[in-house]
């Protein structure tokens, strides 16, 4: 099965060697029940199997809700909008960082997932996440 990774980076240039952007989109397609992906994507100890940077991340609720805090060794983000098995955001109130999840239901089968994040103050993503971890996500997904 073939699948589409699209990654948008807003003005793009080097420093340091490093890749810089105001926003980061990864689009990709993986042949799993859109409910199946949503799942899998919110629980906390799922999360170092696709983002390997992302260490043990915890939550401070049994259910994800609004207001559900995420913890992993470097931060905490805030679920600030919620829609069961369509999408999740998290923002971090201390950095203005916000990252969100869409889920989109191509068949019964097939589920698009588009992540968005962005600095609320315009500033540089300080490390974007990469489309290796989604391709990731795609190969555990698919088994």
């Amino acid at each position: 099965m073939s699948f589409l990774v699209h990654t948008t980076r807003t003005l793009p240039f080097l420093l340091e060697s490093r890749n810089i952007m105001k926003t980061n989109e990864i689009r990709i397609t993986i042949a799993s029940p859109q409910e199946t992906v949503f799942e899998f994507t919110l629980e906390p100890k799922n999360t170092p199997l696709w983002v390997g940077s992302a260490g043990i991340e915890t939550v401070d609720t049994q259910q994800i809700r609004l207001g559900t805090i995420y913890s992993n060794n470097s931060s905490q983000s805030e679920v600030t909008d919620y829609s069961r098995d369509k999408f999740i955001e998290l923002s971090n109130k201390k950095t203005g960082y916000t990252a969100s999840y869409s889920y989109r239901k191509i068949d019964a089968y097939i589920t698009e997932l588009i992540f968005f994040e962005n600095m609320k103050d315009g500033s540089n993503l300080v490390q974007p996440m990469e489309q290796k971890s989604f391709e990731k996500l795609k190969e555990l997904l698919e088994k």
